[in-house]
């Protein structure tokens, strides 16, 4: 009986362009934020809001480790494996690189057939605890491979209601546009594209995921595909929670799907067979809404993608007081 601990898939997707996004401005004190930054048309926009009373799970997010997982499992599975008579089988649980197994020996071949079906389903449990506890999920890759990330649906659901005083203010900077939804699109999309591109890898390996959760991108002013992502997704479901929106995976890169109307040549993918326009979140690279990288486009045309819907229902947006 075995369980193979499975690799992090990461994302890292650097985009350029012959217009790139420019952020004039930050400033953090206590818990509110101030931006300034250039838009897509050139013009200076500025916002400032705060960012407060989150709680601490949605600031923590480190790099998937195997041999964690598998100390975790062992750990859990210790009090059943103590339950088995020895009289009638004897268990070894073994530790080898990727793979956790347990072996089990006895002379009544139905009661080990029976045990190995039981632990392996604990095994099973215990590692889909793991993977909850710490904001993962299995994902399969456009290559077929079932790999580790992120729960990026989970971290934009979660991270919601902490988010309202930057929409409050980002709407209120709309102004009779905000109910447009490719107004505020295009809005939020140049704010993140302006905050600084950061690969997010560290020598120390502790976040060598990749990975900011959508307050860390806010507070630490910095942020690489999938971080930058996850963050607009958030914001887009809270402000429209009918509107369809699905976080998209091409190889090392991740971009955004939005079920809106398209506008003349703008770039969209097949997503339940509709169409859908594509968001680039990521910057430097100024795209708007409709428009996507090449490698972005080459990859989705080729069919190289998978997708995640946001499919979670969003609290009920209060401006902030």
């Amino acid at each position: 009986m075995n369980k193979y601990i499975i690799a992090l898939l990461v994302l890292s997707g650097f985009l350029s362009f012959t217009t790139t996004a420019e952020q004039l401005s930050f400033k953090r004190h206590a818990g509110h934020y101030s931006y300034l930054w250039q838009d897509q048309q050139g013009n200076q926009q500025a916002l400032e809001f705060s960012l407060l009373n989150y709680p601490h799970k949605l600031t923590k997010f480190i790099q998937f480790r195997p041999e964690q997982a598998q100390q975790y499992v062992q750990n859990q599975l210790k009090p059943q494996l103590n339950q088995i008579d020895p009289r009638q089988a004897r268990v070894q649980l073994n530790q080898n690189g990727g793979e956790l197994s347990v072996q089990l020996q006895g002379d009544d071949p139905a009661l080990i057939k029976q045990l190995a079906a039981s632990l392996n389903q604990q095994i099973d449990q215990h590692y889909q605890d793991y993977l909850s506890q710490h904001y993962f999920i299995e994902h399969r890759g456009v290559d077929g491979v079932l790999g580790i990330m992120p729960d990026h649906n989970r971290f934009a659901k979660e991270s919601a209601e902490y988010l309202f005083s930057w929409l409050d203010a980002s709407l209120q900077a709309l102004a009779d546009k905000r109910s447009d939804p490719r107004a505020v699109a295009n809005y939020l999309l140049g704010f993140v594209q302006s905050i600084p591109y950061h690969a997010l890898r560290s020598k120390d390996r502790l976040r060598g995921a990749g990975y900011l959760t959508p307050i860390q991108v806010i507070r630490n002013n910095l942020g690489d595909c999938d971080s930058k992502t996850t963050l607009i997704a958030s914001a887009l479901k809270t402000l429209f929670p009918r509107l369809g929106i699905a976080i998209v995976y091409v190889p090392n890169h991740a971009l955004l799907a939005l079920r809106l109307p398209a506008q003349g040549n703008d770039e969209s993918i097949t997503i339940m067979g509709a169409n859908w326009l594509l968001a680039e979140p990521t910057g430097p690279a100024l795209y708007p809404l409709g428009k996507a990288a090449p490698s972005s486009l080459r990859f989705i045309r080729s069919g190289m993608f998978t997708y995640q819907q946001m499919d979670w229902t969003p609290p009920v947006f209060k401006k902030a007081s």
